[in-house]
């Protein structure tokens, strides 16, 4: 059954593991699908698997009423012979420096079969910490950091996450309300992996109740904003060598070209204009501040010289 749901034909060293996922229910600003493409992209990673045969015949449907195409399996043909079997893509891929990149598609059936694969591969390459990439859209001031929150599978895990500038996640709480595919294999691990380590990262990305000429909700589709303030928290935490600069100034484009369509609003509607005042005055976030750890000789050589130096003297009366 192993070599039915999982298939590594190589297993690189690994220490850390990101995954998103295409074609699921939280990819606001296309966070989901987006960051771990861009990220496979960068660093030239290499497919070193995938989730196997029987993830694709028992965790999908063949189509669904209504969507044309959007959720068949993908196939090609070439001049009428096919060329590609029919597939879906729940792919890992070796991104270096014990960096494991995996970029699968939402399952719709058989969630725990789905987890069994994922959490075997994490456990074959020696996966040390997981995290899942997920977003959602709100309105928030388009030239502020994005709002990450943050669930975890460990007790102990909080006290390090704390440091990176993140909200923890009460949802579900106060009523029903279902997980995205992140937040799942978060609750997982939790109750049936409990020495996995595993925490989901989601970002707001901004998007207004209000819609274009063109009938376009007004917000940010792929916001590299958002991908930006995930990735310098990850790059922190997992010690990763990327330079974030294209990520930052791709934010920086669209977050003012939001800005400039909101103030095109304000100017002509007052009720939006309204609306976007609030949001900016309720807007709340953890900012992201760039933990320093100076060890422990040079905090004692700190705290040496604190206590060495002579008291001030007394002023004259």
């Amino acid at each position: 059954m192993d070599e039915e749901i999982l298939v590594l034909d190589q297993k690189p060293k690994a220490r850390f593991l990101l995954a998103g996922w295409r074609r699921q229910w939280s990819d606001g600003g296309g966070i989901s699908s987006g960051l771990p493409q861009y990220l496979i992209d960068q660093f030239g990673a290499q497919k070193i698997g995938q989730m196997g045969k029987s993830i694709e015949s028992l965790c999908y449907p063949f189509q669904v009423a209504g969507t044309h195409d959007s959720y068949r399996p993908a196939c090609a043909f070439d001049e009428g012979l096919p060329s590609v079997a029919m597939h879906w893509d729940n792919d890992f891929y070796d991104a270096g420096s014990g960096l494991i990149i995996f970029m699968g598609e939402e399952p719709w059936f058989e969630m725990d079969l789905y987890g069994q694969a994922f959490f075997q591969a994490v456990r074959e390459l020696g996966v040390e910490q997981t995290v899942t990439v997920e977003g959602y859209n709100g309105p928030a001031p388009p030239e502020i950091e994005r709002r990450v929150g943050c669930v975890y599978s460990r007790a102990d895990m909080k006290e390090d996450l704390e440091k990176y500038g993140i909200q923890f996640s009460s949802y579900g709480s106060g009523g029903r309300q279902g997980p995205t595919v992140g937040m799942a294999l978060v609750n997982m691990a939790h109750f049936s992996h409990p020495d996995l380590r595993v925490f989901r990262l989601g970002a707001m990305a901004p998007m207004y109740p209000f819609t274009t000429q063109g009938n376009r909700q007004v917000g940010i589709v792929t916001d590299y904003r958002a991908f930006f303030d995930i990735m310098r928290r990850i790059k922190a935490m997992f010690d990763l060598d990327i330079d974030l600069t294209d990520l930052e100034t791709r934010g920086n484009v669209e977050s003012q070209r939001l800005q400039e369509t909101l103030d095109r609003i304000s100017n002509s509607n007052a009720e939006a204009k309204d609306i976007i005042e609030k949001v900016r005055r309720d807007y709340s976030y953890e900012p992201f501040r760039n933990p320093v750890d100076i060890g422990q000789g040079l905090g004692q050589a700190l705290d040496d010289i604190l206590r060495n130096i002579p008291d001030s003297p007394e002023e004259p009366e």
